[in-house]
């Protein structure tokens, strides 16, 4: 009786474990930055950050990376590198009357992706910039996730005058006397399409509207804010669901996932007990899955089942 209620316990302080979602805030310092020079003799450090990476348990951070620039960094400790387009005249601060556009191929980019058994939900990114004296004028941020097509919704927060934001989620630094380091710059994410990510995210920063090809534009201390959770955690649970799975227990390991009234593309993935990736499969037709899981050992896994609908999990048993 004691060795099973010492089973008892451990089981439910594994399952306490699994089921708590940690907060998680990564920074990037840039600390490790250099821009080459003669005197004294330095080496710059190309295009990609060899700072050391954030971390923090479900997700591994990417290096940041520079496309479209020069092969160096034109400063020390932050990422800043220049050639940017062209569209803003010296000592003109009226938003309207810029002239350039956005590079598609010019970019500063960082991929954050979800490690196996987790899912992450991502909450905001914040960052400083610096511009030198013919530098950058506007910039955005946009994600893989809609392969980036829309700026991501900007903010100043906190509030800065010598920033703002303009139509189109499109960050605007206001005063051309201003070069130095400004924070405030926000993007928020959250909503269906930052919650639940099982797979790698990719977000670059762009910047145009540069008064020359020598302007620079600098980004530091960028921030990313989110929750990493096993695929099983508590917040994959809704209040109610129009999803169901049956029969449970299972006979034979066969069951149908059921997703009522939806019939899109819907990703199932069932866990074992310890939170490992035992099965996935994506379908876009019917509102039907059957699964088999007739090769597994009898016991309880966890389906977690997604789609722009809904993100929910349960629990189904296994006795053959």
């Amino acid at each position: 009786m004691i060795k099973k209620l010492t089973l008892l316990i451990s089981v439910v302080v594994l399952f306490s474990t699994m089921l708590i979602a940690q907060s998680f805030t990564a920074l990037y310092k840039f600390d490790s930055v250099k821009a080459p020079s003669t005197n004294p003799p330095v080496v710059g450090t190309g295009l990609i950050d060899p700072t050391p990476l954030p971390t923090a348990t479900g997700v591994t951070f990417g290096s940041f990376s520079a496309t479209g620039t020069p092969s160096n960094p034109n400063a020390l400790k932050r990422f800043s590198f220049i050639n940017w387009p062209l569209g803003a005249t010296t000592a003109i601060d009226t938003y309207d009357t810029l002239t350039g556009s956005l590079s598609a191929t010019e970019y500063y980019e960082v991929t954050l992706t979800p490690e196996t058994g987790y899912t992450i939900d991502l909450d905001s990114i914040k960052f400083s910039v610096e511009r030198s004296g013919t530098g950058i004028r506007t910039f955005a941020v946009k994600s893989s996730i809609d392969g980036y097509i829309s700026n991501l919704a900007a903010s100043i927060n906190p509030v800065n005058a010598k920033l703002s934001v303009q139509t189109g989620d499109i960050f605007f630094w206001n005063l051309d006397a201003t070069t130095s380091n400004q924070n405030g710059s926000k993007i928020t994410l959250g909503g269906s399409s930052f919650t639940g990510l099982a797979s790698p995210v990719t977000f670059r920063f762009y910047a145009w509207n540069a008064e020359a090809n020598t302007g620079s534009f600098s980004i530091d201390n960028v921030s990313f804010a989110g929750t990493a959770a096993p695929a099983t955690a508590i917040h994959n649970f809704p209040s109610k669901s129009s999803i169901s799975v049956y029969p449970n227990p299972s006979t034979n390991g066969l069951f149908t996932v059921d997703l009522g009234n939806y019939s899109g593309k819907t990703i199932v993935t069932v866990y074992n007990i310890i939170g490992k990736v035992i099965f996935s499969n994506e379908s876009t037709v019917g509102n039907k899955q059957t699964i088999d899981l007739s090769n597994v050992a009898n016991g309880s896994y966890f389906v977690n089942i997604k789609n722009d609908k809904e993100n929910t999990t349960k629990k189904i048993t296994i006795n053959k």
